[in-house]
């Protein structure tokens, strides 16, 4: 079985973090929710060398996973460690306005796969440079939109291609808490409308939260301060007539929740779990909890999973850059409306 060598560049908690292991239950192996983590669970990667600016991260990782890879690297520059390592894995896990020269280099390095995460860029051209980069080197180029390997978003999505309610029609989508900041974590709402539409998103118009008719572009601060990324409402238009509508708060209830009703029956699905609804009348409605199957594979090491499972036996990936780069140009378009007016906006196309 072929192992490959894998380096992270940006060691933040989605980078770096080791998930807690249950004590005193006869349960082992706790899901990782890092890259670093995702590594660790995957059977055929290991870490070979990590990079940061900051010092104390690098100690911080050497600390932490001291006891599965006490041979890594460390740097503070990612130029030479693709240089020094040739990583044939890199995630790509530092702010997001740094992501696409990371990613060109890497792409242009002799690295086969990128885990890159979300959103892809700030903007549609460093998009395209690290999609472009990615494509004429032969190399894959996964963003991390960790729903797509969720059990039950996948389980829905099944549902409705099934067409046993009938054809989509409209997706309601609702994000609620503190930091439910349109380009921090509206990026998985965004993104995820985009999956079960499964079309070109035309046009969009929207609204800011109050108090950002300043906010015109998105410059990335890392996601610290909610207060430097808004909340937003939209609408979305996709090109094959399903209509979406985008909603988020800053509140204290936590959570998403989305709603996709078909033509003969409406799906209620979040992370806390996926009902199927149908109508016998105005008056009376069933509904059916389902529970998703549990995989060995899921989210973060699900990603890392499909792109070992691509370079080895070939297949389309769930998350592709180009796909992510529609969730970039509809919330680029969402604040070019409220800068016009809550006009309607067209939505850029690759």
């Amino acid at each position: 079985m072929q192992r490959y060598r894998a380096a992270i560049i940006g060691l933040t908690g989605i980078g770096a973090a080791r998930p807690a292991e249950p004590t005193g239950q006869p349960l082992y192996g706790a899901m990782p929710r890092s890259h670093a983590a995702a590594y660790h669970r995957h059977p055929q990667t290991d870490v070979v060398a990590v990079c940061d600016i900051r010092p104390e991260a690098l100690d911080a990782f050497r600390q932490t996973w001291q006891d599965v890879w006490p041979d890594v690297r460390l740097y503070t520059d990612y130029r030479q460690l693709l240089e020094q390592e040739q990583p044939e894995l890199v995630s790509v896990v530092t702010p997001d306005h740094l992501h696409a020269d990371i990613t060109v280099d890497a792409a242009h390095s002799g690295a086969r796969a990128i885990l890159c995460e979300k959103p892809i860029a700030t903007t549609l051209a460093d998009a395209d440079r690290m999609i472009a980069a990615a494509e004429a080197n032969g190399v894959l180029l996964s963003i991390e939109h960790t729903r797509r390997w969720s059990p039950i978003f996948q389980r829905a999505r099944e549902i409705v291609r099934s067409g046993q309610l009938g054809p989509l029609r409209t997706i309601v989508a609702n994000l609620f808490s503190p930091r439910a900041m349109l380009f921090r974590n509206g990026t998985h709402l965004v993104d995820m409308i985009l999956f079960f539409a499964e079309a070109d998103p035309a046009w969009v118009f929207a609204e800011l939260e109050e108090g950002f008719d300043h906010f015109t572009e998105y410059k990335s601060d890392g996601g610290h301060d909610p207060a430097t990324d808004p909340a937003a409402s939209a609408y979305i238009h996709f090109a094959n007539g399903v209509r979406a509508f985008y909603n988020s708060v800053k509140i204290q209830l936590p959570g998403l929740q989305f709603e996709l009703t078909c033509e003969q029956g409406r799906l209620e699905v979040s992370d806390r779990g996926l009902t199927v609804i149908r109508g016998d009348s105005h008056y009376e409605w069933s509904r059916t909890n389902l529970l998703p199957g549990e995989y060995q594979y899921s989210y973060q090491l699900a990603a890392v999973a499909e792109l070992i499972h691509c370079l080895e036996h070939g297949g389309q990936l769930v998350s592709p850059g180009r796909e992510a780069r529609k969730t970039l140009a509809v919330m680029l378009a969402m604040l070019q409306s409220h800068q016009l007016g809550n006009r309607r906006v067209d939505v850029a196309q690759g």
